[in-house]
């Protein structure tokens, strides 16, 4: 091994970096073109010279374009910052919320306190009548009654850390057990609440041989702890280095992804071939407690050993097979503390051990264990950080061109004519063509971290500088060419946020998702440009961890302040999805009946005694949108802008403008063209323009959009108390959307708004029920209703007094809201847009069927 690194004396493997064998690729090119006008390829040739230099200049790209990954991506300042902006670490990108019963084991497990967690089912049994369409909790004795168990419901079973020995510290890890679950519950599922493991105890008695220098209150401590954690085996942590050494039965080592796989721990990781080993035994046998005995250190022999189950009484039970000692179902095998006996021997002496001294150093056993399992840390795989090297920095090769050239710093010699002059700046212009190719790419080069960011604001994909080492650089360029001239010569306008869009779809294609189809709709029905397609992939790129992580989680259904329930971010993480999916701006539980427009959009008077309105911005207090006119009543300008709001959340509404200097503004214009409102704003270019225009669309959207949904779980509507109402069961033999007689398990119903925004749209609502159904859980039946606004009205109010009967904020009358709000879900009905009936083969419009669609009477008069 080299001591100092040394350069190689051998010419690079690749021809990129060697000047010398780049030259004679280049010169072979030009004899294969021009073998009969130039014949003189000696060095003094000034095309020889050029073609060298430019040798030379192509190996310093080459070894540009060579630099690790991350000194590419790396930033000039706060380097790990900005690199975790553009990057999704392991331990936010791989982890999820918990699915299957080992996640939810391994998320409580991590919790203080807790050594072992086990979740049962607990179904619940209903009588369903389908003659009479009626559920109950007890049979009626009705000939035509069936039995349902409705699933979905959980108990925890918990083993509590030796030191929780008291039943109000018991208390509290139920209460953060319980508090975990509900933060993780996934949808169609319910917690009901958390057991103490029922104890088996087993007596220990065994006459053992121990090496001379022993410790026997040692072996005795070691004895008891190790038979303990065999009966009832704790789930270790590891770091991750730990992890990434282990091995799996079959010799193969851990990878990242399987490392993070499931819900995000505090304490390090969990092995799951170990916490599938920890699961509860069905029997214990004697020769694996002789094994674990007899891998003690110190133990030499067993003279005679004997292993017997407790009654409750502390009474040994004689066992029918002394070998196999069965353990009863839903009970956790343990060592008792207060039966049994050890007696240990050396050279046929009797050695009783301190039973204190045992105690202690058990105590101590204990202790290193439950700090092991509880005082780990967070650890996360870094994000490689490279060192920034500046890529773009470039220097002409014209510099490097002999004097005698007169295109170098040294310039032309004194008394040169004028005629030499305008022959150096034309040769100077003739070598600016690859100046400027090779300062593009090295531009392109330093940009790399920006054509794989999420900022939306970037509408370029193409980047450029202008080269201006050498001498008169202005005169070769022009007067008046800079370097936003020169961006355009390079992208076009338009052109940047088209390709802008391919890296965003390459960057989505990672996370396995796709835009093409709502971008496709979006173009197809509002016209969108894009700038806003851009904008709204982003936004669910810098959510994604969130977003694919937490898709099928439900709400908190455990919160209780008023922020948790309505005007809430306490949504399920699939209606948060959706929601970017959709380009919904705001997700939050709120009203959808109707929009509030009072609070950063304002009515107010002009001199003239007439009324003008105004939308700001809430943070910069910047007028986004002003009406075109002023109105005689307050009540006209108020109906003006509400209606030129909601049409400046649509593409299609937008009307763009160019004035005679060249400048770029926009209006809102209605179904007709005719302009309701504007932007007073000038802007350089089209593309800062459709940014504008995307910014506001996606604002708008956010505090004036009715868009949204309810997302209400059936399950949560199970009866709890007596004299809560049933929901009704559906008897209709052809009915596709409840399958069988259980409305409560895996059942969610999806409430949308019919009359507002883009879902007054048959096509996008059918692009958006297509969404829904692809990303409901595959176990999970969602029934869609899409309502108007009265039983939006209706079903608002009924969801969010049970919202509130749920969290027990509220007691009154708790049947009277439960059932509002089943019968407002049972009445909704879908709200289709009026339309005729069409021949089977016609097309378009698209066709409402008789016998195939339901015929609505939705006013669809454009907004």
């Amino acid at each position: 091994m080299l001591l100092q690194p040394k350069i190689s004396p051998l010419p690079p493997a690749d021809p990129a970096l060697d000047q010398r064998r780049l030259a004679g690729i280049g010169l072979d090119s030009v004899r294969r073109l021009s073998r009969r006008l130039w014949t003189d390829h000696n060095s003094h040739d000034p095309g020889i010279t050029t073609l060298e230099l430019l040798a030379y200049a192509l190996t310093d790209l080459a070894y540009r374009a060579r630099f690790p990954i991350e000194d590419l991506l790396a930033a000039p300042e706060d380097n790990a910052v900005e690199m975790a902006k553009l990057f999704d670490s392991a331990g936010s990108i791989l982890p999820c919320m918990p699915v299957t019963e080992a996640d939810y084991r391994k998320l409580l497990i991590d919790l203080p306190g807790v050594k072992n967690a086990w979740l049962h089912p607990v179904p619940k049994t209903l009588y369903a009548d389908p003659a009479e369409g009626t559920l109950a909790a007890t049979p009626t004795g009705s000939k035509t009654e069936r039995p349902i168990a409705v699933r979905g419901r959980y108990r925890v079973l918990l083993d509590y850390m030796d030191d929780k020995d008291t039943v109000e510290l018991r208390q509290g890890v139920d209460r953060d057990v319980l508090a975990t679950l509900n933060a993780n519950r996934g949808l169609c599922t319910d917690f009901v609440g958390v057991d103490r493991i029922a104890m088996q105890y087993f007596s220990l008695c065994a006459e053992i041989d121990l090496q001379p220098d022993a410790d026997a209150d040692r072996v005795a401590a070691d004895i008891a702890f190790a038979v303990d954690r065999f009966l009832a085996p704790p789930v270790l942590n590891y770091t991750l280095d730990e992890m990434r050494a282990r091995r799996r039965a079959d010799g193969s080592l851990w990878s990242i992804p399987e490392i993070f796989e499931g819900p995000k721990l505090v304490n390090g990781f969990i092995d799951d071939e170990e916490l599938a080993a920890a699961g509860l035994r069905s029997e214990v046998r004697l020769s694996d407690v002789i094994s674990v005995i007899m891998d003690i250190p110190g133990v030499v022999a067993i003279r005679d050993i004997l292993l017997n189950a407790l009654d409750t009484a502390g009474k040994a039970i004689e066992p029918t097979d002394k070998w196999r000692l069965p353990v009863p179902a839903g009970m956790q095998p343990r060592l008792s503390a207060t039966r049994g006996r050890l007696v240990f021997y050396k050279k046929n002496l009797p050695i009783p051990p301190n039973a204190a001294r045992v105690s202690s150093l058990l105590g101590d056993l204990r202790l290193a264990e439950r700090l092991k399992l509880e005082d780990g840390m967070l650890e996360d795989l870094p994000i490689p950080l490279g060192r920034y090297r500046n890529p773009e920095s470039y220097r002409s090769f014209q510099t490097h061109f002999p004097v005698t050239y007169g295109i170098s710093e040294f310039g032309l010699p004194p008394g040169a004519t004028p005629q030499r002059a305008a022959q150096a700046l034309q040769f100077k212009a003739w070598l600016l063509f690859f100046d400027q190719m090779m300062a593009n790419y090295q531009s392109q080069l330093a940009h790399v971290r920006d054509l794989f960011s999420t900022r939306p604001e970037l509408a370029q994909s193409y980047f450029s500088q202008l080269v201006d080492s050498f001498p008169n650089w202005e005169k070769v360029y022009g007067a008046g060419f800079d370097a936003a001239k020169l961006g355009e010569v390079v992208e076009p306008a338009g052109s940047g946020l088209v390709r802008r869009n391919r890296f965003l779809d390459h960057l989505l294609a990672r996370y396995a998702e796709d835009f093409q189809e709502y971008t496709a709709v979006m173009q197809a029905r509002f016209g969108m440009g894009p700038a806003q397609a851009a904008s709204a992939k982003c936004v669910f790129l810098d959510e994604y961890p969130r977003l694919g992580g937490q898709r099928g989680q439900a709400y908190n259904a455990a919160l209780k302040g008023d922020a948790d329930l309505w005007n809430s971010d306490n949504v399920s993480g699939f209606e948060r999805r959706i929601a970017r999916l959709l380009d919904i701006g705001n997700w939050q539980r709120r009203n959808l009946s109707e929009v509030a427009y009072d609070t950063y959009a304002e009515v107010d008077a002009t001199p003239n005694d007439e009324f003008r309105f105004r939308v700001r911005h809430p943070v910069s207090a910047k007028i986004l949108l002003s009406s075109s006119t002023n109105y005689t009543t307050k009540a006209k300008a108020r109906n003006e802008m509400e209606q030129a709001i909601a049409r400046a959340q649509r593409p299609e509404g937008y009307s763009r403008k160019t004035t005679s200097d060249g400048r770029h503004y926009f209006n809102i214009v209605d179904a007709g063209g005719e302009v309701i409102a504007r932007r007073i704003e000038y802007f350089a270019s089209a593309e800062a323009m459709e940014l504008a225009i995307a910014s506001l669309i996606a604002h708008l959207r956010n505090y004036y959009s009715g868009e949204g949904m309810y997302v209400i779980e059936h399950l949560l509507l199970l009866p709890e108390q007596t004299g809560d109402p049933f929901m009704d069961i559906c008897v209709d033999p052809g009915c596709t959307d409840c399958a069988d007689l259980d409305p409560y398990s895996d059942r969610i119903t999806i409430v949308l708004p019919a009359f507002t925004g883009r879902f007054r749209d048959f096509d996008f609502r059918n692009f958006v029920e297509e969404t829904l159904r692809q990303e409901t859980p595959a176990h999970i039946l969602p029934r869609i209703c899409w309502v108007n606004s009265d039983d939006m009205a209706e079903i608002e109010k009924a969801y969010r007094d049970w919202l509130a009967i749920r969290a027990g904020t509220a007691t009154a009358d708790r049947a009277a809201r439960i059932k509002a709000l089943t019968d407002a879900l049972t009445r909704a009905k879908n709200v289709y847009p009026s339309s005729g009936l069409h021949p089977c083969g016609q097309m378009e419009p698209p066709p409402f069927v008789l016998g195939r669609t339901a015929l609505g009477s939705a006013d669809e008069a454009p907004v």
